[in-house]
């Protein structure tokens, strides 16, 4: 294979991806694959905890609840002294969201969470702070979809508290009985579906993913699949209910009840803020797998405040956001950081939320498998998912780490048959900086293809934009001399 070119590598491309694959996040050393809602460091973080954890009592439930619910009162009582336009209710207080001053982590609203939560995770008293943990999710949510939250402060810390949660029952998976693991996985399971989080679907997903740490013994694993299952029931369930066409469900559109943390916000604001939120955060939802192994995260949306600066007087299904039609529209769908959630219909709200569970869910079921030693089921799911980026990134690792070439370019060629114009998005673009003819590229290298990479590099050549040139050029030469 020596073409005399001096320490030029004709395998080059095929080494860096190999070199990635192997050593970067796609590899794992627990699962025979990658995963994207596992992430060995929840393992891990469960196992450091245990040193702090003692069989102490935790607060019991209705003190955790005042806790929790007394700085976020405090909080809301201070904007009804200062905003002008709050309004005094039986129940409480209402004041319309786009006079709502910022929501900042600073104000100490949530300080009631931290101590519950606190107070939590340091027992061994496995149920009694799954209880809490589960009630400190619940409120938090509801806290965060009830004020002004156009930095997304609020938002950020009610992920950082899932990571929380979902670490804590990692240490009930691996230390509670199997009786006391199915119970507290259930609590968790139903604050996941309630209605605080069917509008918030990657947030829904991971609260289930609490049930990964369960799939990897054959006497807990069900209890997994109970809550994927539970979840796919009670998003079903919101879509049915909400699928009336009833566009004109706007009723309140700008005022949120404050009087109380635990009764529902007024209106759909609240929903319309999650749903904004959703929509910008989960336009790729890669992004969010991402995050899940802390390579990086995307910002929800910086103008989740939109929803609610719109008043109600033009926002019906009949308007030209969504074309006039009752249900939104595949393109539609594909591209929601587009759509102004101010300008939905509670069943296009519901479409939305739908659709973003179908995806994030794909996440779920793919580690399940994973976890659970099917990793031929594992490895069919991300094939015949190719056309969701991620999926089909982590079907070409897979081929890759296994140096089945021409496995992987045949598998290029079905993605850019089906999706010609789908991006990678668990590579970088260092490895692959032409997308999936990079990967393409690599394994004709591997394979000795020399004739369909000459024809490459000389199509890239004719590209004038093309920023590779002169790398182009050599490796034209090098495989145009090693032909001959």
């Amino acid at each position: 294979m020596d073409s005399g070119q001096g320490s030029f590598n004709r395998r080059q491309d095929a080494d860096d991806l190999t070199d990635y694959v192997n050593n970067g996040w796609l590899s794992s050393n627990e699962f025979d694959g990658p995963t994207f809602l596992w992430n060995h460091m929840i393992r891990e973080a469960s196992r450091e905890g245990s040193d702090q954890r003692n069989d102490v009592p935790v607060a019991n439930l209705s003190d955790a609840d005042t806790v929790i619910n007394m700085p976020m009162q405090w909080y809301f009582d201070a904007l009804a002294s200062m905003v002008p336009t709050a309004e005094r209710t039986d129940t409480g207080v209402e004041i319309p969201r786009i006079d709502m001053p910022t929501f900042s982590i600073d104000s100490q609203a949530l300080s009631g969470v931290d101590a519950v939560v606190g107070n939590a995770v340091i027992s061994t008293r496995w149920l009694d702070a799954v209880g809490n943990l589960a009630k400190a999710v619940e409120m938090t949510a509801r806290f965060v979809g009830n004020v002004a939250d156009r930095d997304n402060e609020g938002f950020d810390y009610l992920k950082d508290l899932i990571q929380t949660v979902r670490v804590y029952m990692d240490a009930v998976a691996c230390n509670a009985d199997p009786m006391t693991g199915e119970q507290a996985l259930r609590m968790i399971t139903q604050v996941a579906c309630n209605e605080d989080f069917r509008l918030n679907a990657m947030q829904m997903v991971e609260l289930l993913s609490c049930g990964l740490s369960f799939a990897q013994w054959d006497d807990t694993r069900m209890f997994a699949y109970d809550a994927l299952n539970k979840g796919i029931a009670a998003m079903r369930d919101f879509a049915a209910k909400s699928g009336n066409g009833d566009a004109s469900s706007t009723t309140g559109d700008t005022m949120n009840s404050v009087g109380s943390i635990d009764s529902d916000v007024t209106g759909d604001t609240g929903a319309r803020d999650a749903t904004a939120t959703q929509s910008h955060d989960l336009r790729d939802t890669s992004s969010d797998a991402d995050s899940a192994h802390s390579t990086n995260s995307t910002d929800a949306a910086d103008g989740a405040d939109t929803a609610n600066s719109i008043t109600h007087s033009t926002g019906a299904a009949g308007d030209s956001t969504t074309g006039g039609s009752p249900t939104l529209s595949p393109e539609e769908l594909n591209d929601l950081a587009m759509l102004d959630p101010s300008f939905l219909s509670k069943q296009q709200l519901a479409q939305t939320a739908q659709n973003q569970f179908d995806h994030a869910v794909q996440f779920l079921r793919h580690d399940l498998m994973r976890i659970s030693g099917d990793a031929e089921e594992a490895d069919r799911f991300l094939r015949d998912n190719h056309t969701s980026e991620p999926l089909a990134d982590a079907y070409a690792a897979r081929l890759i780490a296994a140096e089945r070439w021409q496995d992987l370019l045949n598998f290029v060629d079905l993605v850019e048959r089906d999706a010609p114009n789908q991006c990678t998005v668990m590579f970088p673009e260092e490895v692959v900086p032409y997308e999936w003819e990079s990967i393409r590229e690599a394994a004709l290298e591997a394979l000795d293809r020399g004739g369909e990479l000459v024809a490459m590099y000389q199509e890239r050549l004719d590209d004038t934009y093309d920023p590779n040139t002169e790398l182009n050029r050599m490796k034209l030469q090098t495989w145009t001399q090693a032909k001959e």
